[in-house]
């Protein structure tokens, strides 16, 4: 009899020791910033120009103070949160320059740039060599240097 009166007792305190806790229960100012919106952005507050998920500045505090509030109090997602950032500290506080107007350059510049330096070096390296094979710059050889170096070639072949 004792026993069944101890189940009740141990079921209760498994509930409680093992209740699931659902997702946001705790305050929006303490939840954890998910990663990849974190490393989305740019410490700009101070200047330091750090990743945000590296930053340790009192600036990066308050930047991430302003991240939670617009993901967790206010409801926005991932897209619009960046947007705000943007709107409020410029593009610069966005680790990728959204792809619109002159932030093409950043995007494509480095390849345009890779595809016309190496343009640039193969034309030069060819008219470089090119222009050393010309059998018009080359002096023919005297007959009697000629002989000679047939003779010196029979040497060694």
């Amino acid at each position: 009899m004792k026993r069944w009166g101890l189940v009740p007792v141990v079921i209760v305190l498994l509930t409680l020791l093992f209740s699931p806790r659902t997702y946001g229960s705790e305050p929006w100012e303490t939840r954890p910033i998910p990663l990849d919106v974190e490393s989305g952005v740019i410490c700009v507050l101070d200047g330091c120009m750090m990743n945000l998920s590296v930053c340790e500045t009192l600036a990066a505090d308050k930047l991430r103070v302003v991240i939670r509030e617009k993901l967790f109090k206010e409801g926005f997602d991932k897209e619009e949160t960046y947007a705000y950032l943007a709107e409020v500290y410029g593009d610069k506080v966005l680790a990728a320059p959204p792809k619109r107007g002159f932030n093409w350059v950043a995007w494509l510049g480095p390849f345009v740039a890779t595809i016309g330096g190496g343009a640039f070096v193969y034309l030069g390296l060819e008219e470089w060599v090119g222009s050393s094979r010309r059998e018009e710059d080359v002096a023919p050889l005297d007959p009697e240097d000629a002989l000679r170096l047939d003779e010196e070639l029979k040497k060694y072949l």
